[in-house]
């Protein structure tokens, strides 16, 4: 009996292997139909084809999309900033609508930011506010970094950038297999979509069915899923804390109490090492700022701008 239950449990141990190979890496998930807004705009360059939305006219102000989204995350914003400014909103590479063209990209803070240089050339933006919520608001404090002459003010939201440990959820996609295990058969599943935006938001009333659908749907095309796995383990935010002390343009910070992403404790990192950095930590919000306290957040946005 004995040897024939070591072929038994070898034959189980190698099905499931091959499952888990499977599932990683051979198992594509179906991509979701779903189309540009209305008000879309396009630059081609080499590296890629921006997705973005302008409205407005004055000074630039240039938001990135928030991290895993695209422009839509961005919406609540736009209008009452538009009022005063030249609004851009944009899709990096692995957001929204943009598609990479240069396969050469590398997903870290170097390709990343190299995106936003790319992006601001092409349309003819030389120096604007910038902002971004999440992993968008980490690359655009590491772009000010590397090109403090280009960015007037910074936006953040709850950025990436203090370099501590991420949540599980993410921690797992760092791991091989694991990781694209997870991302197939989480990320790109509608429910698990809903369910995520329930983590995120503390005004879960808030969220419509549209919004599930303009969180999710994007989140399958093939080259959006895949960064999520290549950002997760490319992105390397020791740098934009070591460099905080140097990063000498005036920043507001922008946190949720309740954020159950980039804990709050963070914020007070930004605080006390970046030397022009104005911190607001807002009571009954999480992660999503821009759709769970939209009207605080635009507000605080507004004023600082005119300011």
């Amino acid at each position: 009996m004995r040897p024939r239950t070591l072929v038994v449990l070898s034959l189980i141990i190698t099905l499931a292997v091959g499952a888990a190979l499977y599932g990683a890496h051979g198992y594509r998930p179906a991509v979701a139909s779903y189309r540009p807004p209305a008000n879309a705009r396009f630059l081609d360059t080499p590296l890629a084809r921006f997705h973005y939305v302008k409205e407005g006219s004055g000074a630039p102000v240039v938001l990135l999309s928030p991290g895993a989204s695209w422009t839509y995350g961005w919406r609540r914003q736009v209008p009452e900033l538009a009022r005063e400014h030249t609004v851009y909103v944009v899709d990096l590479p692995g957001q929204g609508f943009t598609r990479l063209k240069d396969r050469s990209f590398t997903w870290d803070l170097k390709g990343m930011t190299k995106a936003i240089d790319v992006f601001l050339d092409a349309a003819g933006i030389q120096r604007a506010a910038l902002g971004g919520l999440s992993w968008s608001g980490g690359w655009a404090l590491a772009y000010a970094q590397r090109h403090p002459g280009r960015v007037s003010r910074l936006l953040l939201l709850a950025p990436s950038g203090a370099s501590t440990r991420d949540t599980w959820v993410y921690e797992l996609m760092k791991y091989p297999v694991i990781g694209e295990l997870w991302n197939n058969w989480y990320y790109a599943d509608r429910s698990s979509s809903r369910s995520a935006l329930n983590r995120i938001h503390i005004n879960r009333g808030r969220i419509t069915e549209e919004d599930v659908d303009a969180f999710w749907a994007p989140g399958t095309f093939p080259d959006n899923l895949e960064s999520q796995i290549l950002l997760e383990r490319g992105l390397d935010w020791r740098e934009t804390l070591a460099a905080m002390p140097a990063t000498t343009t005036p920043a507001l910070v922008i946190w949720g109490r309740r954020d159950t992403v980039n804990p709050v404790g963070q914020a007070r990192e930004f605080a006390r090492r970046m030397p022009a950095v104005q911190v607001r930590e807002l009571d009954g919000c999480g992660h999503a700022l821009t759709t769970d306290c939209p009207e605080q957040v635009t507000r605080l946005l507004a004023g600082y701008l005119r300011r």
